[in-house]
């Protein structure tokens, strides 16, 4: 199913011009349940950064509820506590981005 115009605007808003485009075709890999939701919790959750949009999107397939807890803001934890878990996911979600070749 193709992206929602409202989804299509969100990556125009959190991407790099030159990536969007990407992003939507990423966007297009995910086949599971709450299709829209998940596709805007993903893009907001990559923080325009395309690997990152990879791997939650990977997460929201494997782990649903992971994923929404990641995404939501759950009651269980003060606001501080979830934006520091994202961040730390996402850290080490950049720990794994491979290095573009450099001159040799």
């Amino acid at each position: 199913m193709p992206v929602s115009p409202d989804t299509r605007d969100l990556c125009q808003a959190v991407f790099a011009p030159d990536l969007v485009e990407l992003a939507v075709s990423a966007l297009g890999t995910y086949a599971g349940p709450n299709e829209a939701w998940v596709h805007q919790a993903a893009i907001r959750l990559s923080e325009g950064e395309l690997h990152r949009l990879g791997r939650w999107l990977n997460e929201a397939e494997r782990r649903l509820e992971t994923f929404r807890w990641y995404a939501d803001e759950p009651a269980d934890v003060s606001p501080e506590s979830h934006r520091f878990a994202v961040e730390f996911i996402n850290a080490l979600i950049d720990k794994d981005v491979p290095e573009p070749p450099g001159p040799r």
